[in-house]
């Protein structure tokens, strides 16, 4: 299935491992809310383990209510993600390059765009703008709704 995200309700996604191949990361900025610094990075082949996705929305008279949902493995193909911020524990790249765009007055060109033939990280958190993709596939999803603000705690919910 094809699929496309923006917002203006925060996500946030934790995952204990993610890895991809085809890598390509470029600075950018995001629309929502004005302009935000962004790095869009593609992935054309990507796995995430043991993720855990909440978002908060403020709802008038019923107060905070959570969404999430946890993911066992996901897979996805031709996916893109522009968020703000990301981090994690460890990140192991191979085959890195770096390339500087030619200049032309005809056609804007981003800064630089760094990439690597193969990438993986462990304890990744990121707050996506937006994100779309070829393809994914999830296995082991569980959904939940809380009154409450959090979720990703360890031990919540499981």
């Amino acid at each position: 299935m094809s699929v496309a995200f923006a917002g203006e309700v925060p996500v946030t996604v934790h995952a204990a491992r993610v890895s991809g191949a085809g890598v390509s990361a470029s600075p950018g900025a995001s629309g929502r809310g004005g302009l935000l610094p962004a790095l869009a990075t593609r992935l054309e082949r990507a796995t995430v383990e043991d993720a855990c996705v909440t978002s908060t929305a403020q709802l008038p008279v019923i107060g905070a209510v959570t969404a999430v949902v946890r993911i066992e493995r996901a897979s996805a193909t031709g996916l893109t993600v522009e968020a703000g911020k990301t981090t994690a524990g460890t990140v192991k790249l191979s085959g890195a390059t770096f390339d500087t765009p030619r200049l032309s007055l005809e056609r804007p060109t981003g800064l630089f765009t760094v990439g690597a033939a193969k990438v993986s990280g462990t304890g990744v958190t990121t707050q996506p703008h937006a994100f779309t993709a070829g393809t994914i596939t999830a296995r082991g999803v569980v959904i939940d709704l809380r009154r409450s603000e959090g979720g990703c705690e360890p031990g919540a919910g499981r």
